[in-house]
């Protein structure tokens, strides 16, 4: 039984592969300079990370609460993005980013949970790992972005 799962998680990892992509590629510079850049990559942030909450938010209650807090920070500025490429209304924005957003967590959290059964990690021996860690940059300087704005 064992090796049919093994099989079948080679056979459909490839179909994951096309909905499942490393940020971390993308610099900073580039977000700035390509609104349809910037939506794929925060709606993939709200993505990755609404998917390690979902994940282990059983076991580990308080490290879950993180993942959550940056999902839901980036949240609106997907919808934003969206509301400007499409030029649509902020409701329809954010009814066609939400059905995104969980079809992309589901596809993550399938990755994870396939690369779970392979190494015993929802993320070892993957880019999820470096790619938490760019959608935290991308938080930070969101945020640096808006108190500099007040500022002035």
């Amino acid at each position: 039984m064992k090796k049919i799962l093994i099989i079948l998680l080679f056979i459909t990892s490839p179909l994951n592969a096309e909905k499942i992509e490393q940020l971390s590629w993308f610099n900073l510079q580039e977000l700035l300079e390509d609104d349809k850049l910037t939506y794929k990559i925060i709606k993939s942030c709200v993505s990755l990370n609404s998917a390690v909450t979902e994940l282990i938010k059983e076991e580990h209650p308080d490290l879950a609460d993180g993942f959550f807090r940056t999902a839901n920070y980036l949240y609106p500025f997907g919808i934003l993005v969206l509301k400007r490429l499409k030029n649509i209304d902020y409701k329809e924005a954010e009814k066609e980013y939400l059905s995104s957003i969980d079809i992309q967590t589901s596809d993550y959290m399938d990755y994870m949970i396939q690369n779970g059964v392979i190494n015993q990690s929802f993320i070892e021996g993957t880019f999820l790992g470096e790619d938490i860690a760019y959608c935290n940059e991308i938080r930070s300087a969101i945020e640096i972005t808006l108190s500099e704005s007040k500022k002035q």
